[in-house]
């Protein structure tokens, strides 16, 4: 892969999950999490919907104007007594990792769940995502057991993280 310009610029902004270029990364997520597990069907695990999503906050990452990355939070069941939200759908294109994106998608989804007055984070990863489980331990959040709807599984990783 060829080194990108030094002047590469990231910018990260909530947009409509309806919006063609965020439709396309979800769909993108989508096919990624069905070859890494395709047992989740299984699990009971499904993606939330557009309507879902559009009732919480989706963030649209670019680099350089182009839409790389995108992630969600949803409203969850209180953790701990604490108002919490769910972190979903994270999502960063392969030509635009190494790069930050993925920090600067959770900060903004952080900032957004503050806003909306909640005390926590929560969210689910798998196993076969080493990088994604690096990400969000260097990111402040700490594994804790299975949380609302969720029910504990080899293929499931639960975080949280006090906002």
């Amino acid at each position: 892969m060829a080194a990108r310009p030094a002047t590469s610029k990231v910018t990260v902004a909530a947009a409509d999950p309806r919006a063609a270029e965020c439709v396309a990364l979800l769909d993108e997520m989508e096919e990624f999490t069905q070859r890494t597990y395709p047992e989740d069907a299984g699990l009971g695990i499904f993606p939330p919907t557009l309507e879902e999503l559009a009732e919480g906050v989706l963030v649209l990452a670019q680099l350089d104007g182009q839409a790389v990355g995108t992630g969600a939070i949803v409203d969850a069941d209180p953790l701990d007594g604490a108002a919490t939200m769910e972190v979903k759908r994270m999502y960063v294109r392969e030509l635009a990792r190494g790069r930050g994106v993925a920090e600067q998608v959770l900060g903004a989804l952080q900032l957004a769940a503050q806003t909306r007055g909640a005390r926590k984070l929560a969210l689910l990863c798998g196993p076969r995502q080493p990088s994604a489980l690096r990400l969000y331990e260097r990111c402040g959040f700490v594994r804790r057991g299975a949380f609302g709807t969720y029910r504990e599984d080899p293929l499931c990783i639960y975080f949280e993280k006090t906002i």
